[in-house]
């Protein structure tokens, strides 16, 4: 019998989730069928009522991504679940971009029906199968990229995902070859995606070139540092936090979704660092565009907090005008 449903279950126990209703992103690779099996070995037959497997077919690999949502689905109806798909239309996520932009339009769109399905069935949880090369792999992209030490928190493992929906992510501790030892040993079959073994996106040079590399000069203390990185980075985040919490308190106005006034006077003495944080989380709490913001642009919108600068007005990626006048940061959308 495989040890690894038992080390599952201790990560992710049958108390937490069994009872509710979850959606499991299935794109049909090993990942996601061995987070499938495991779930659905793990439930009673009142319980597999509960679990419904979500998948979206993005169109970009012809016939070879309408064969994954053909194996998802006949995967669903020989476990006996209940499951959704969606096909995007030709030419939805632009199929002639090669760069990164692609990948996060894919992502915003997979995210979108997932969030229709959640409402529609009520959701407690949506769950995908994210393990640690992935959390590797986007640490280290992180670092490449340019990034806060928010950043270098790579995936949380379970997070607030929509009001009173969860996004969890139970396979985050393990290695991808104990999953497909663990597809081996159940004899699970799976879909391999020939695009993973390209080099188009920075994730897959990341994956195919650049971590070998590293693994094959240092060894495996390159992940286990990685995701110690990762760790210390979430520790450190949460004291930020607190100071941004009270920050937040003391000195900022939110009179509405499209303007935040803050009091300049309160940030006296505060170091640059957690202003920019305070700005961050006021991005998020707005839902103004993020990703367009540069580390440049958050640069130039602390400088103007504290008075680093003799510009009194900007105007910000997503329409936002930041303006400085008698000791008040006025941003508005």
């Amino acid at each position: 019998m495989s040890s690894f449903p038992p080390r599952f279950l201790e990560n992710w126990p049958l108390a937490s989730w069994h009872g509710r209703v979850t959606l499991i992103a299935v794109s049909g690779g090993a990942d996601s069928m061995a987070l499938l099996r495991l779930m659905v070995e793990a439930s009673d037959q009142q319980n597999r009522e509960k679990l419904w497997v979500v998948h979206v077919n993005h169109g970009l690999r012809g016939q070879a991504s309408g064969d994954d949502l053909q194996f998802v689905v006949e995967s669903a109806e020989r476990l006996g679940l209940k499951y959704r798909t969606r096909s995007l239309s030709a030419g939805v996520l632009a199929p002639g971009q090669t760069d990164d932009g692609l990948e996060a339009a894919a992502r915003a769109a997979r995210y979108g029906f997932f969030e229709e399905v959640a409402l529609e069935v009520g959701a407690r949880y949506l769950v995908t199968a994210h393990h640690q090369d992935d959390q590797v792999e986007t640490v280290l992209h992180r670092i490449l990229r340019g990034t806060s030490v928010s950043g270098l928190q790579g995936i949380a493992k379970a997070r607030q995902w929509l009001p009173g929906v969860g996004l969890v992510r139970p396979l985050l501790p393990f290695m991808r070859h104990e999953i497909v030892n663990y597809l081996h040993e159940i004899d699970q079959p799976w879909r391999e995606d020939a695009t993973n073994a390209g080099h188009e996106f920075t994730r897959n040079k990341i994956r195919n070139d650049l971590l070998p590399k590293l693994r094959e000069a240092f060894g495996d203390q390159v992940d286990q540092s990685l995701s110690r990185l990762s760790s210390q980075a979430t520790e450190c985040q949460a004291v930020i936090d607190d100071l941004v919490d009270d920050l937040l308190d003391s000195s900022v106005a939110i009179a509405d979704s499209k303007t935040v006034q803050i009091d300049l006077g309160k940030l006296n003495k505060i170091r640059p660092y957690l202003v920019r944080e305070l700005l961050v989380r006021i991005w998020q709490i707005q839902k103004w565009p993020r990703q367009d913001m540069t580390q440049l642009h958050w640069q130039k919108l602390s400088d103007l907090a504290l008075g680093h600068t003799d510009a009194v007005a900007d105007v910000l990626p997503g329409t936002i005008r930041a303006a400085r006048q008698a000791g008040i940061l006025t941003l508005k959308r």
